[in-house]
């Protein structure tokens, strides 16, 4: 097959993939920690768990007995600790014969993760006084508190609570809490509701936590759209009803936040991290489509864009995931991406759309020249890909050469000793890579050393089978065609005829299906704790770049 039937084929599955209302949405697949949630609170909704839930435990339990965090595979001891106690909470409401077989083959694992101890705590299995952190520690933290106003933001912003001992409910409100990333915010929070209701349940400190959580549900019932937040949410305003706390809308919360749930589960049993990428999804097809042929699938375009303008924040961002009247805080990535996609789809840059998405960009550049995801210094950390699409929205948008360049000069200072960029949201060193070396090449310093030694980088990282591949961590594993196609693409900018690229655009064809489609891989990295996700939009959108690079040649 040529690469251009390739792109034809693969560009017909991807318009499958838009929905009526212009968006692009792919499902994600299921992960262990939102799942073990899921089955804890239907369990308690529902006095009983549905067969196809234990079906998923019993298919993605490995032959030593484990779980990974996700359905990629491999061993995790907090993810095999807690799909053991779902299925211990499981076991005397049915299933019994199948349970205590999958049961039998899981290891002895010692509790350490704080947030796996609570969960069995929850459920009577752990004492929740071995929840404490010893009195050195506490004391130690005390003193932190202490002295924290006068420590400088950097060091704030890399606070993190301790893994084994539940971190005091006095943290809700401090400095280190409001210097936190936003989405430990979320988790932090329905955990300390737990802790308390469970131990001192002081009337007003369960009242506070509570209010929080009701005043931050979004309009769907979720918590920040997110599987395992809303579901411990969920649980913690259950635990604050048993203890007394009353509200107007706890019980509709209570109701809203169940039958959200209900949307997390995939086709085989199981539950998803995050509901959906929509606008991710929905912005990287809008800019694949238009690299690829912007005349022929000039409509599909159009709507899409239209629908990525009408979800537009009021701040002028945009969120991860549109969401009818708001609700989600905007994000760098998402934003700078909606930028682009719009301005390729033919909107002019002087639109207010497209003024207030730059100038959102334009407030959240840190002093440094980088990108976070949500705020600069709170919590939030620079990210490699982030800083990127930002470059290309200011690139598409013309004018910002100053700001585009204190960003190339940031990324510059980011390379590793090894010549690879590391990113945060997709794996990893082969994502951030390919970014940088592109975002380079597209602000005319494609000849720079730091382009040369990414290059080599991705040479000696491409596996035998002309593919690229490696895991959340960056170990190097089987191929992908996610990460084999931007790391193509890449290579291909810096050189049409390079013979690395045209290895790697052998696998990405090869590795097509009759029907278009290309095979989608855990990629995608919501939280390392939480584990990874793959999304069928991005093999998609990432093959038909790579390929497209080709024909330009």
């Amino acid at each position: 097959m040529g690469f251009q039937e390739s792109i034809n084929k693969g560009a017909s599955y991807l318009l499958n993939l838009q929905y009526e209302d212009g968006r692009f949405e792919g499902e994600f697949s299921a992960s262990t920690f939102p799942t073990c949630a899921y089955a804890l609170t239907q369990l308690e909704m529902q006095g009983q768990v549905d067969e196809k839930l234990v079906d998923w435990f019993e298919e993605y339990q490995n032959e030593e007995g484990y779980w990974g965090l996700d359905v990629s595979g491999g061993s995790d001891n907090e993810a095999t600790l807690f799909a053991q106690l779902a299925l211990m909470e499981i076991l005397n409401t049915g299933h019994e014969e199948k349970i205590e077989e999958i049961l039998s083959k899981v290891p002895d694992l010692d509790l350490k993760l704080w947030i796996i101890k609570i969960m069995y705590a929850r459920c009577g299995r752990y004492d929740w006084k071995d929840l404490q952190a010893p009195w050195h520690i506490s004391t130690a933290m005390r003193i932190g508190e202490a002295i924290m106003p006068i420590l400088p933001k950097s060091m704030l912003a890399n606070f993190k609570p301790p893994e084994e001992y539940a971190p005091p409910v006095r943290l809700f409100g401090s400095k280190a809490f409001n210097e936190m990333f936003i989405a430990e915010q979320y988790t932090l929070v329905p955990l300390l509701l737990i802790i308390e209701t469970h131990t001192q349940k002081r009337d007003h400190a369960i009242k506070t936590l509570g209010d929080w959580l009701l005043r931050n549900q979004c309009i769907d019932g979720s918590w920040f759209r997110v599987g395992l937040i809303s579901l411990i949410s969920l649980m913690a305003l259950m635990d604050a009803k048993a203890c007394g706390y009353n509200h107007l809308d706890l019980e509709t919360s209570i109701e809203k936040a169940y039958e959200w749930s209900q949307k997390l589960r995939t086709f085989d049993g199981g539950c998803r991290e995050a509901i959906n990428l929509n606008v991710w999804d929905t912005a990287l097809s809008v800019i694949s489509l238009n690299f690829v042929d912007d005349d022929k699938y000039d409509k599909q375009i159009r709507k899409a864009a239209k629908w990525l303008k009408e979800n537009q924040n009021d701040d002028g961002g945009w969120p991860f995931s549109g969401l009818p009247a708001g609700g989600l805080p905007s994000d760098a990535d998402d934003t700078a991406l909606s930028v682009s996609a719009m301005l390729k789809s033919g909107i002019d840059k002087h639109d207010p759309v497209i003024q207030n998405g730059l100038k959102w960009l334009l407030r959240k550049q840190s002093e440094n020249g980088s990108w976070g995801t949500y705020r600069p210094g709170a919590g939030d950390t620079s990210c490699v890909s982030v800083t990127c699409h930002a470059i290309d929205a200011f690139l598409d948008a013309g004018g910002f050469e100053n700001e585009v360049e204190k960003a190339l000069d940031w990324l510059r200072m980011e390379i590793s000793e090894d010549g690879y960029w590391s990113d945060l949201w997709l794996a990893k060193n082969t994502y951030g890579t390919s970014l940088a070396i592109t975002a380079f090449v597209k602000a005319g310093k494609g000849d720079i050393e730091e382009v040369e030694r990414g290059v080599r980088w991705l040479h000696k990282s491409q596996n035998p089978d002309g593919g690229w591949g490696e895991d959340m961590a960056g170990n190097l594993k089987e191929s992908t065609v996610e990460q084999t196609a931007w790391s193509t693409q890449a290579l291909l900018m810096v050189d049409p005829k390079s013979s690395t690229a045209l290895k790697g655009l052998k696998y990405i064809t090869e590795n097509q299906k009759d029907d278009g489609h290309w095979p989608q891989a855990c990629v995608g990295i919501y939280w390392e704790v939480i584990g990874g996700y793959s999304n069928p939009v991005n093999p998609m959108v990432f093959a038909l770049n790579a390929l497209k690079q080709e024909t330009l040649t």
